[in-house]
């Protein structure tokens, strides 16, 4: 969950003076942040607070309240990061400004901040939407009755094919492409972020990637690919029910976009113990993976015949991103998060094994 997806809680939280905070959240240098968005915004800093949210994994978000009541959203990378483009949140804010003017459905950036006065660390700040995610069975009671669960997902494969539709080169992402195919560049990528942090040997990481290796389906349609498309990564709508926003780019990339489609379809269809990701299932009134395929194809005219290999490469990909989560739990580097190390990391292996079943079965 990023930092627009506060609980109703949050969002109804107001208070009628300045926040009396005994402490801020790690990761905020709360004395030099209040005084720089009272600068920008105009406003009294001693109102200005901060919350973390409770599902962060990655990039570290945070609700800014004013006054009690969410206004700002401010995200930066984990504690400790040095590099690397899977935490480069200055990229992902412009994205996400890039995204704004066009049909997608994007949060407001405000700005995009490199200032060691303010932070050690870039980040991007940005108005607070008031939408829901879903994350948890409860959070479908705030679909309106004039929606429903059905109507969220397959709203959230429609705001998906408005993604694949952008022209990069038009709105100034053209530069991000990166030679050599999507999928075996991301493989190559993965690997070696894995590489790079692990403190395990588990061999079957490396199996997987080298089976994914020897069978990679052409390109077909090359454009902006989100990379973590799941409910809640989705705001939905308090009135509708709709998607009001896409939030969480930091693993968007150019490439092949029916990989996001495979990816969206192993955050559904996948087993909730594997990945930790709840998502509502068909007994919750979802479509099908059918269904939810079909209509990405109408909406888009794409052949989807190749989501499986992308949902096996999905699996993998969250494999290696969830053994990333572990290692840095482990390394204390994911702020005031609240998650069991030995708990995040348990998965790893049993989502690589289930890769290689999507490969051998053609089935998610």
């Amino acid at each position: 969950m990023t930092a627009e997806q506060s609980s109703p809680e949050q969002s109804s939280s107001v208070q009628s003076g300045p926040e009396q905070s005994t402490a801020d959240p790690r990761g905020i240098d709360g004395p030099r942040v209040r005084a720089w968005i009272a600068q920008q915004q105009g406003v009294d800093a001693d109102a200005v607070g901060f919350q973390v949210l409770s599902v962060g994994r990655s990039n570290l978000t945070f609700t800014v309240t004013y006054y009690g009541a969410p206004r700002w959203v401010l995200r930066r990378p984990p504690l400790g990061h040095t590099g690397g483009s899977a935490h480069d949140v200055q990229r992902e804010g412009r994205i996400m400004a890039a995204m704004g003017p066009t049909p997608v459905p994007v949060p407001n950036v405000l700005e995009i901040v490199d200032d060691p006065d303010v932070l050690e660390v870039p980040f991007v700040f940005q108005d607070h939407c008031p939408g829901f995610t879903i994350h948890a069975p409860e959070d479908l009671e705030l679909i309106p009755e004039s929606g429903s669960v059905r109507e969220s997902m397959l709203d959230m494969v429609s705001a998906l094919s408005k993604v694949h539709a952008v022209d990069v080169d038009a709105i100034g992402l053209g530069d991000l492409r990166r030679p050599g195919g999507f999928v075996e560049r991301q493989l190559r990528r993965w690997l070696g972020q894995y590489e790079a942090i692990t403190t395990r040997d588990l061999p079957i990481i490396g199996e997987v990637q080298a089976a994914l290796s020897k069978d990679i389906p052409p390109e077909t349609t090359t454009g902006m690919v989100h990379g973590d498309v799941k409910p809640n990564n989705m705001l939905f709508d308090r009135s509708t029910g709709d998607v009001q926003a896409i939030v969480d780019w930091e693993l968007s990339s150019i490439g092949d976009v029916v990989t996001d489609l495979g990816y969206l379809m192993a955050m559904m269809f996948v087993d909730d113990s594997l990945t930790g990701i709840w998502t509502p299932g068909v007994e919750e009134g979802s479509p099908t993976a059918e269904e939810l395929s079909a209509h990405y194809s109408t909406l888009t005219g794409r052949d989807t015949s190749n989501v499986p290999y992308y949902s096996a490469f999905a699996a993998w990909k969250l494999a290696c991103i969830r053994e990333g989560v572990y290692t840095r739990l482990k390394q204390g580097k994911m702020g005031d998060i609240d998650v069991d190390p030995e708990e995040a990391g348990a998965s790893v292996e049993s989502l690589a094994s289930y890769a290689l079943d999507i490969l051998k079965t053609g089935r998610i």
